[in-house]
């Protein structure tokens, strides 16, 4: 009878700091865009003259991704749309943000200020954000990626890398 109490009462006692610490994990979060993957593009599915061991890897563990959503075709409103929640033309961005260079090309949108961010959103969770490649929603601030909630970026802002390896 008094094992039985002990116990109990050790079990009692260590409780609430199982139940806390069982609270502060959080998962982590890796989210992957990329621009103009086809289905094929990858050599799991079959990509003679692409390798690409990781996603081979995660295919070969049971992670299939056979289920493609874009809110656009192309990659600003995309993006916009994946990081607000909200349809592209609701974000600010119904089409293509452009560099701009003296005119050159036309700008088919910009984020709404006040549009909530996914990494302000996970901020508020505790959770760390960053970025990495391109960015493609703005260039200066208050469109720069830590501008708009993310803790760390390594990339580009813009549209075109002439030589992404330089």
């Amino acid at each position: 009878m008094q094992k039985r109490l002990r116990f109990f009462l050790l079990t009692l006692a260590f409780l609430p700091a199982l139940l806390a610490s069982a609270e502060q994990k959080k998962p982590n979060i890796l989210f992957i865009m990329v621009d103009d993957l086809g289905y094929g593009d990858l050599s799991a599915y079959g990509a003679p003259d692409l390798k690409s061991p990781n996603i081979d890897a995660l295919f070969e563990a049971g992670m299939r991704f056979d289920q493609f959503y874009a809110n656009c075709p192309v990659c600003s409103p995309t993006r916009a749309a994946f990081l607000t929640g909200m349809y592209p033309d609701v974000a600010g961005v119904p089409g293509v943000v452009r560099t701009q260079l003296e005119g050159r090309f036309m700008n088919w949108g910009k984020m709404r200020e006040d549009a909530v961010m996914l990494p302000t959103q996970l901020k508020k969770a505790g959770y760390h954000t960053a970025i990495v490649g391109k960015w493609h929603l703005g260039l200066d601030e208050p469109d720069r990626p830590t501008d708009r909630g993310f803790d760390f970026f390594h990339g580009f802002l813009g549209d075109m890398m002439d030589d992404y390896y330089k």
